[in-house]
């Protein structure tokens, strides 16, 4: 075969390799979303990031969870308790499934965790809390904090922490209005970025959140 027809195929074939190359990564590399488009995807991201006073909170074993805590990593906050009936179970399925699809794709989940935050401290010990956050996930968080600290967190995330009825026949539609249902998400400096609207999508959960945390 004359040396002008090796070459000439080699370049096709260099041709053809790069365009699969860039068409794979244009589908597997999270696109870039504007602020209308992740609000129109039912996240809302604040237009600068809003810091927030220091906290103690207390997990399974004694463990102290604090604002250092937060730092260095995308952090995603539900307030909850382990009685929720519904939105509660949901919010946090969406979370699960959120880090399986990403341990799937092979997404770096080192500088990523999840905290579930009761907002029934009255009945949910640390212990209690965590055993339920790691339901879902076992790298997931679950603590507790007395209600005055509570209430100061809650009130600084825009959150509604309202407490819950103490027995499961108290409850109405009325327990939607404990606590706002939106997953909140803390970027690695510690400051509330932005959050994540009811009713949840699968698929809207996963394009805006890997969009917003995906270094560029």
């Amino acid at each position: 075969m004359p040396t002008n027809i090796k070459i000439s195929l080699l370049l096709i074939v260099l041709f053809m390799v790069s365009v699969l190359f860039l068409f794979i990564n244009k589908l597997t590399t999270p696109r870039y979303l504007s602020a209308p488009e992740l609000l129109v995807n039912g996240m809302y991201v604040f237009p600068e990031a809003k810091p927030f006073s220091e906290f103690t909170l207390l997990s399974a074993g004694n463990r102290s969870i604090t604002k250092n805590d937060l730092m260095g990593k995308w952090t995603l906050v539900y307030f909850g308790f382990t009685r929720c009936p519904d939105e509660c179970p949901v919010a946090m399925s969406m979370i699960k499934n959120l880090y399986a699809t990403l341990e799937t794709k092979g997404f770096d989940l080192s500088d990523k965790q999840a905290l579930l935050i009761t907002i029934d401290p009255e009945n949910d010990s640390p212990e209690t809390v965590d055993k339920y956050a790691k339901i879902f996930n076992t790298s997931f968080i679950g603590a507790r904090a007395n209600r005055p600290m509570l209430l100061s967190l809650a009130t600084q995330l825009n959150v509604m922490v309202v407490k819950p009825p103490q027995n499961h026949s108290d409850h109405s539609i009325d327990h939607l209005e404990n606590h706002s249902n939106n997953i909140l998400l803390i970027d690695p400096r510690g400051n509330y970025f932005g959050f994540f609207r009811p009713p949840f999508d699968e698929e809207k959960f996963l394009l805006t959140y890997q969009a917003v945390v995906t270094p560029r």
